[in-house]
């Protein structure tokens, strides 16, 4: 089933529709935007991204949202939901990337990074109540009443065009761009995973000196601390920290078999100072 107005030359044959929320696995909200989804369209493949998003955590989920989403063929469809201002003015929005996959979110920075890394093509405020959930809409569960439901007609072959008006460009989080500060590599922290390893938005390729080996000079929060760049955890001894380049290329601070952001006491959104 080919999707009108999608950018891929070779579409998948039933598009899949990813699910990525913070709304949890005890409760029945995810079987809901499942439900809704099916009910619009009996044959959509959806898949589970994850549901276990910190709670209203906007920053967390930017970054869950662009890693997640990463290795999708061309045409996936994903329904991205951490919303604590659900039912504000805050739009609910479909934005199309340049690598042709779509997005239903809330309007509140969550696509941030996705669009950092793959670009705008084109984007849409949801404002077509012909494509919500049949019956009385929620000002509180836009998952299941906006966003599940728009995603299932556009799986199931709705021009995006007819789901809502058109929109020039989408909120965006106050994110430091990593750069070059005289000696230094100036950054923020984007996401602390369940390890409690602290990832930044450090790119290995921002420079050429930032080589495993050499000790790091690192001052994030209110404190500065001096820790060794490595290739892997197990290099890091027990007990202290140390920093790497992770699988998406960006620069951690770790602990071997521990959590380096219990030990640092920092949270998504702070500063960061590199000095080799």
């Amino acid at each position: 089933m080919v999707l009108t107005g999608c950018s891929r030359q070779e579409p998948q044959a039933e598009p899949i529709i990813g699910l990525l929320t913070d709304f949890g696995l005890r409760d029945p909200y995810v079987a809901e935007v499942k439900g809704v989804i099916y009910s619009v369209h009996p044959r959509a493949r959806v898949v589970d991204l994850l549901h276990q998003v910190d709670p209203f955590e906007v920053w967390q989920a930017a970054y869950v949202v662009e890693e997640a989403t990463r290795e999708f063929p061309r045409g996936s469809i994903f329904v991205t939901v951490v919303d604590p201002g659900v039912g504000t003015e805050r739009a609910p929005i479909l934005l199309e990337t340049r690598s042709g996959k779509f997005f239903f979110a809330p309007d509140n920075g969550i696509l941030s990074l996705v669009v950092d890394r793959e670009g705008m093509r084109r984007a849409w405020k949801l404002d077509q109540q012909a494509f919500y959930r049949a019956g009385i809409s929620s000002r509180t569960f836009h998952g299941r009443d906006i966003f599940g439901p728009g995603a299932a007609h556009l799986a199931a072959g709705v021009d995006p065009e007819k789901l809502g008006s058109r929109i020039q460009k989408v909120e965006s989080l106050n994110l430091t761009p990593a750069g070059v500060l005289g000696q230094s590599f100036l950054g923020q922290v984007i996401y602390i995973d369940h390890f409690g390893n602290v990832i930044t938005n450090i790119p290995r390729d921002l420079s050429s000196r930032l080589q495993e080996g050499i000790l790091l000079r690192i001052s994030i929060g209110d404190q500065t601390i001096r820790a060794p760049l490595v290739g892997t955890y197990a290099e890091v001894p027990s007990g202290k920290l140390g920093a790497l380049f992770n699988s998406s290329n960006y620069l951690e601070f770790v602990m071997n078999k521990n959590s380096a952001a219990r030990q640092l006491k920092v949270s998504e959104g702070t500063r960061v100072l590199v000095k080799p």
